[in-house]
């Protein structure tokens, strides 16, 4: 079954003790239309990956990370966009992730006045 556009998932099975969290992985799935590369037209998108300081270096990220893919993939996504700061980029590379080509554009909209 599909989930319906928009769809908000966050992963933070990683914690050391109660109420303490030490990383956690956050993305949504969007539908778009569908073409060759991607005919069911399901896009996930890694909004974050972070880990508080204290606990980096211990394959928490990785692990959140793992779960949403493996939620991504359980649900019929076909492909998985982020942005990545160069300290993610070896752990997102690591995990089959490849840049991609075209430009990215943004638009900064003033507020409705």
């Amino acid at each position: 079954m599909h989930p319906p556009p928009g769809t908000v998932r966050a992963w933070s099975p990683c914690v050391e003790r109660p109420g303490e969290l030490a990383a956690v992985a956050v993305g949504t799935i969007e539908r778009r239309l569908g073409g060759p590369a991607n005919p069911s037209g399901l896009t996930g998108y890694v909004f974050n990956v972070v880990t508080a300081p204290a606990y980096r270096r211990r394959g928490y990220s990785r692990a959140c990370l793992e779960v949403l893919l493996d939620w991504y993939r359980k649900r019929g996504v076909g492909k998985v966009d982020l942005r990545a700061s160069a300290d993610g980029e070896p752990l997102y590379r690591s995990l089959g992730f490849v840049p991609v080509a075209g430009p990215s554009l943004r638009l900064t909209l003033p507020p409705a006045g």
